[in-house]
């Protein structure tokens, strides 16, 4: 795996960076759903789900202002 300074938490990404961080939350979202639906997998599987969705907003963002959309 390449190394980059840029990752998800800190602003401009590669789309490959971000694409491999959203399919790892939503993965562990279903890990943690399919393991124990205990309510604090529900909890970490809802936050990872969340994180993803927070992802998805953002590359929709600046894939509109940078006219990709």
């Amino acid at each position: 795996m390449a190394t980059s300074s840029n990752t998800p938490t800190t602003g401009t990404t590669s789309p490959l960076a971000r694409q491999q961080a959203i399919e790892n939350a939503l993965s562990l979202a279903l890990y943690y759903i399919r393991e124990n639906e205990s309510p604090s997998n529900i909890h970490a599987a809802t936050m990872k789900a969340v994180r993803a969705a927070s992802m998805l907003k953002q590359a929709c963002t600046e894939s509109t202002k940078s006219g990709r959309a």
